[in-house]
């Protein structure tokens, strides 16, 4: 039975149409499949160490506070106010760097979890610089204030990635116990009690810090002048955060980058002092660093590949048309749709092999494996 050629075009047309149904379900898969690899990397993050973060060194100063308390008491079956001066803790101060300069280096080695790659680094930092002695406190209003003890303290983000902290003064704590700092960790420094008579003194620091983490490593220029100087073996740098690198050289061997950033553009002691008070430090909009992009990522690949599906189905249909008008042969709709669920079968093929083999020859692949 012979149908007419306008009505075969319609046919032809509600097939292409129907075939977005195995396409979408193919994408859906894509999507579970990407899903279930970012769940196995976000479980070794959890496991090892997630992204890094490294804020600081701080001059961290506790604070006492004397004040005058009123209070009623009885004599002689009259009240009587009688006024005592007392001493309380006040809000920690933190004052941040005159100078820093940090280099590191975070060798990348690629780990799997099943068939899922991690990337892991393990990042040794050399933080030095110098920190000015504070004056002594302010007064609140009508009550002194006095600085009472002294100690440098530096965050980190992910306390199980911290391998090894040495400093060229010595002993280091690491925690956080009695500073409102970050409520997580610190690697704290003690320096003793405050001293007014070195105010306007210099206090130079200098630390090395190995730790490992996953997918990015930020560092928070909290310096009056802060240098930054990353390099890895990682050739697919994305760079992240408030600031970009001032220079940069990417090749297939790894990267080299370095930042250079001045009070001027983070907004210097003030800001940085009311971030750390409030446990805000962590931010990175605030920071300097670099995550670890995968550009042959199999599923965003696969997924990118999917959304030109239904254009090699259309495409496919009009060259087998046009074939049978120059040939004048006349094909059943069955023949189109079978050809248009072996196009949908690549699809399906190229996210199952490509999770085990280079997405190039899964490509290859699956096209050999259609055609069977």
């Amino acid at each position: 039975m012979k149908i007419p050629l306008l009505a075969r075009f319609a046919i032809v047309g509600g097939i292409a149409l129907a075939l977005l149904a195995p396409i979408a379900l193919i994408e859906g898969k894509i999507n579970e499949r990407s899903r279930l690899a970012s769940s196995v990397e976000a479980q070794f993050a959890s496991e090892t160490a997630g992204a890094q973060m490294v804020a600081g060194p701080f001059l961290a100063l506790t604070c006492e506070e004397s004040f005058v308390e009123e209070r009623q008491v009885m004599r002689a079956g009259k009240a009587e106010t009688i006024s005592e001066r007392k001493a309380g803790p006040c809000p920690t101060a933190y004052f941040a760097p005159r100078t820093l300069r940090v280099q590191g280096r975070m060798p990348v080695e690629s780990r799997h979890r099943g068939i899922y790659p991690i990337r892991l680094f393990q990042a040794s930092l050399q933080l030095n610089g110098e920190i000015e002695w504070p004056r002594p406190a302010l007064p609140n209003g009508a009550n002194p204030r006095t600085w009472k003890r002294a100690m440098l303290v530096t965050a980190v983000r992910d306390p199980r990635g911290v391998k090894k902290v040495e400093s060229s003064r010595g002993a280091l704590t690491r925690d956080s116990q009695g500073l409102d700092f970050e409520s997580r960790f610190a690697i704290r420094e003690d320096l003793g009690a405050y001293a007014p008579r070195e105010a306007g003194a210099v206090v130079p620091f200098e630390y090395r810090i190995d730790l490992i983490g996953t997918s990015r490593l930020d560092i928070v220029p909290v310096g009056d002048a802060t240098d930054i100087r990353l390099e890895s073996n990682w050739p697919h740098p994305s760079f992240t955060g408030a600031w970009t690198p001032d220079r940069r050289d990417v090749t297939r061997y790894g990267f080299l980058a370095s930042w250079r950033t001045t009070h001027v553009a983070t907004g210097g002691q003030p800001a940085w002092d009311a971030q750390a008070r409030d446990g805000k430090l962590m931010d990175p909009n605030r920071a300097s660093g670099v995550a670890l992009f995968d550009p042959i990522n199999v599923y965003a690949l696969s997924y990118r590949a999917t959304q030109y599906a239904f254009l090699f189905v259309l495409f496919t249909f009009a060259a087998i048309a046009l074939t049978e008008l120059v040939a004048g042969v006349r094909l059943h709709p069955m023949q189109y749709l079978l050809t248009g669920l072996a196009l949908a079968v690549f699809f399906l093929l190229l996210i199952a092999l490509s999770e085990h083999i280079e997405f190039r020859y899964a490509s290859l692949s699956a096209a050999a494996g259609r055609r069977r």
